[in-house]
Formats: structure tokens, C-alpha cells, sequence
């Protein structure tokens, strides 16, 4: 392994790992963990989503979803009902629990973004961003072209 490429990988281990403990610790008294937020993210964004949307969207296992669905329904911030026209998709829905901790979610990601980009200008801020997209971007399309193969 490259001294750049360990950097990079151990980097955004790091980066991950510190995620989960700024967040979990508090978000311990809600039930949440930092797995569960980017469902409520994109239920904020887009309520009533089927399951499948997840795995496909999160590029995750079935499996996956399932646990952190079932975490979500347990400490009741969604709650699942069936599709009215395909009887076997699950639609996931967002309760009054769960739309009531969207400001305490998006807080604490913005108070870990500032925590990441401390010192940095907001063009470097910027920048930063739109490399951290594209080699997400990439990474999917290298991934997606090894299934195929």
C-alpha cells in the first residue's frame, strides 16, 4: 500500500470511527445511534419511502435496513405502513417523535461538520465538499463496474 493511500484510508477510518463516538455519546438519551440518522435524513427529505428505496439509496444490504428500521420503529421515531397499491412493498413514514428530534439531528451534524472543517476558509470548506463528493462518485462507479464483471 502507497504512504498516500494508507494515509487516506486510515484517515477516513479515523474521521468515521470519531463520528460515531461525537455523536453516539450525544445521542445516547434519545435511543438513536449515529447508524439511524441518515434514515431520518432522508425521510426529512422525502417521507414514505419504501425499504427497498434504502438499499438501493444507501447502497446496503437488505439486512441492513432491516435492523435500522427496526431500531427506528422501536424507540418510535417511524412507523412502517403497507403500500395501498402493491400490497408487499412497506412504506416507512416519520412519527411526530421522529420529526421532533430533525433539530437536534441536523445540530449535531452541523456542530461535527464545524468540528471537521475547523480552520478551514470556506472556499477550502467548499472545495473540500465537492472533492469528498466526486471521490464518492468515482469509488460507486469502480464498484459498480466490479459487480458486472
Amino acid at each position: 500500500m502507497t504512504e498516500r493511500h494508507e494515509a487516506i484510508v486510515k484517515s477516513m477510518a479515523m474521521i468515521h470511527r470519531s463520528e460515531h463516538i461525537f455523536k453516539d455519546s450525544r445521542l445516547k438519551e434519545t435511543g438513536l445511534c449515529v447508524g439511524q440518522l441518515r434514515y431520518l435524513f432522508t425521510l426529512y427529505k422525502e417521507d414514505g419511502l419504501a425499504q427497498e428505496a434504502f438499499v438501493k439509496r444507501f447502497s446496503v444490504d437488505k439486512a441492513n435496513v432491516t435492523r435500522h428500521i427496526k431500531r427506528l420503529l422501536k424507540f418510535g421515531f417511524v412507523r412502517c405502513e403497507q403500500d395501498q397499491k402493491d400490497k408487499r412493498i412497506q412504506r416507512i413514514f416519520l412519527t411526530e417523535k421522529g420529526l421532533a428530534h430533525r433539530s437536534l439531528i441536523e445540530e449535531l451534524t452541523e456542530q461535527w461538520n464545524d468540528c471537521l472543517t475547523a480552520g478551514f476558509t470556506e472556499q477550502e470548506r467548499a472545495d473540500f465538499f465537492r472533492l469528498i463528493v466526486q471521490m464518492a462518485e468515482n469509488a460507486t462507479h469502480v464498484a459498480k463496474k466490479e459487480e458486472h464483471i
